[in-house]
């Protein structure tokens, strides 16, 4: 079990265990000892014992430490880099996302022949529109030349491809 599951664990049952230690050996400022204690009383006496006298501050120590230990949990299970914040995560997954829809609506706009002439389907009105076009052609030449490094064109392809090299 690694350290951090335990810590959890542990963080998870604290109440209980606080509760224990406070019926043993916790005195309230009264001077009764908190194990003698019952109900509202026993839990006033535990949060101020557990909150060095103020209950306040006792009852949010009781009610933290759970819900830490559960985060702790949770992060040892979720198998990411230990210290690699959760975050990173959502933000890497979510940039990945808005890149596959950019691409996606690039594709849109041009069409690709089966002998890889590219035409674009709309006329270029701005720079960003014209770099974006070019970026668009360039990852299809990148991806059409990869294919073809690694034979994976369909047979139409390979065949236009070859004719075309011959005539050259």
């Amino acid at each position: 079990m690694q350290k951090e599951t335990a810590v959890g664990a542990a963080f998870i049952l604290s109440n209980p265990i606080i509760n224990t230690a406070a019926s043993a050996i916790g005195i309230a400022k009264t001077g009764t000892a908190i194990g003698t204690l019952h109900g509202a009383a026993h839990a006033s006496a535990t949060a101020a014992w557990i909150g060095l006298v103020s209950m306040k501050a006792g009852l949010f120590i009781m009610n933290a430490l759970p819900v830490v230990g559960a985060l702790l949990v949770l992060d040892s299970l979720s198998g990411r880099g230990h210290g690699s914040p959760i975050i990173d995560c959502y933000e890497q997954a979510w940039r990945d996302y808005e890149v596959q829809c950019e691409l996606e609506e690039l594709k849109q706009q041009v069409n690709v022949d089966p002998d890889h002439q590219v035409r674009s389907k709309t006329s270029i009105t701005s720079f960003a529109q014209l770099d974006s076009h070019f970026q668009l052609l360039e990852r299809e030449h990148d991806l059409y030349q990869f294919k073809k490094e690694m034979g994976l064109l369909p047979a139409q392809a390979q065949l236009n491809q070859q004719k075309s090299g011959v005539a050259e």
